[in-house]
């Protein structure tokens, strides 16, 4: 018993070596994590910028209710007094809001004469972010009043023409949503500072960007090995010695479960990377703990994120990154049935990706008066293209409270009996 472990051990050690010591394995995971690197590279500068909240939330904290926002106000307007006895002092000119410093007709006259140390243009950009976080607070407060996550609901049926058991569905999910919207606004979750999102749009860059990035180069490499080593034997024309062994076609339950665990430390390895140089590159420090609905992250769309759950940032990300090595594992399975049944792993690429683009234009043909068009969006090639909304409200489509967990589990259930089901019929096949 304990030789036949050892063997099998061996075997599952094996097929991980064909992964880890493929060129074309280690040439793309090299080159993709390059990329990644050479995204969050561009978006570096902004990081100084960036850098001006941490005074303010070490100052002032991170909520701006009544007390938190008249106390930053305060600070703001003994901060634009200072400055301008600075300023009146240097040029004779005072200003009534730190923004006024940079209007063109005067700003790069005072640069070119180098009146300003960088220590005090420093200070001047963190008056103005100030500034900027002070009148954001009233229109944010003045949004999450008037806001009516139903009007949305209504303007998505009309801008995608839905009706009948299509329509009256998203308006349940809608008003479903309500309450979890007045819950917000009772726990004061939108007033919490956090990185502008329409100076630095930092949610999207993260979760849209970032992991939508990640997300496809781990779904490249994760159809690449498996469809690889399961056809490995096949492809070697070694099939015929490999699977009279004594171990004989039990080896292909070795190389599934190789490609579910290698699919997640490829996608693991791919994440810790990025995300590591990401937040070495910008300092999240005192923002981990703000609530994901912050209204600070609203972007130049206008639009809230309103989460189903009081998440903090952290718990978001969390969140976001397990659902994406799910998925992977998802996308692993998909290949391995498609393997079973395809010898060629250049062809199961291509099959996988004719799925792929199918499971996208799936829900463009279904019926928009039923609520199958709804259904039709529960899948995993839908729900990884809207990844900066996951946990969340999405548009009309997928905003069910659990849409994610339902997706992933019934996909994963489903794939595992039958990726079992292929199994059987490999073991009673003539090879």
């Amino acid at each position: 018993m304990r030789q036949q472990l050892k063997a099998v051990s061996m075997i599952k050690r094996l097929e991980f070596k064909k992964i880890v010591t493929s060129p074309i394995i280690i040439g793309l995971f090299v080159l993709f994590t390059l990329f990644n690197f050479y995204l969050i590279y561009e978006q570096s500068p902004m990081r100084e910028d960036m850098s001006l909240l941490h005074p303010i939330v070490k100052e002032q904290g991170t909520l701006m209710d009544a007390d938190g926002g008249s106390s930053l106000q305060s600070s703001y307007e003994k901060n634009l007094r200072d400055w301008n006895k600075l300023a009146k002092s240097k040029t004779g000119d005072t200003y009534a809001k730190a923004s006024d410093f940079y209007k063109p007709e005067h700003f790069y006259a005072l640069m070119d004469s180098k009146m300003y140390s960088d220590k005090e243009l420093e200070t001047v950009n963190t008056l103005a972010l100030k500034e900027t976080y002070v009148t954001s607070i009233e229109e944010i407060e003045g949004k999450y009043k008037n806001l009516d996550v139903m009007d949305n609901a209504e303007e998505g049926i009309r801008m995608y023409g839905l009706s009948g058991s299509a329509a009256d569905t998203v308006r349940a999910h809608y008003a479903s949503l309500k309450p979890r919207v007045e819950k917000l606004i009772q726990n004061k979750e939108h007033l919490h500072l956090f990185f502008h999102g329409k100076i630095f749009a930092t949610h999207s860059f993260l979760f849209k960007t970032l992991f939508g990035f990640v997300i496809f180069q781990a779904m490249i490499l994760v159809v690449l090995f498996t469809g690889f080593i399961v056809n490995y034997e096949f492809e070697q024309k070694t099939s015929l010695l490999a699977y009279s062994t004594k171990r004989g076609r039990k080896l292909v339950w070795d190389k599934l479960i190789v490609a579910l665990f290698s699919s997640t430390v490829a996608t693991l390895l791919l994440l810790c990377t990025t995300l590591f140089v990401y937040f070495s590159v910008f300092d999240y420090q005192g923002l981990w703990n703000v609530p994901i609905s912050t209204g600070f992250l609203i972007e130049l769309n206008n639009i809230p994120f309103i989460s189903w759950w009081n998440l903090t940032f952290l718990e978001y990300l969390l969140l976001s990154c397990t659902l994406v090595v799910i998925c992977q594992v998802i996308f692993a399975l998909i290949t391995f049935c498609l393997s079973m049944w395809i010898r060629n792993s250049y062809v199961v690429f291509t099959v996988f990706g004719v799925i792929f683009g199918a499971g996208l234009l799936l829900p463009s043909r279904m019926p928009k008066d039923s609520v199958i068009l709804l259904y039709s969006h529960f899948s995993p090639f839908v729900l990884v293209m809207n990844v900066k909304k996951w946990w969340m409200e999405s548009g009309v489509f997928t905003t069910f409270k659990y849409y994610e967990v339902i997706t992933v589990s019934s996909w994963s259930a489903a794939l595992m009996l039958l990726a079992w089901f292929c199994i059987s019929r490999f073991s009673r096949e003539n090879l």
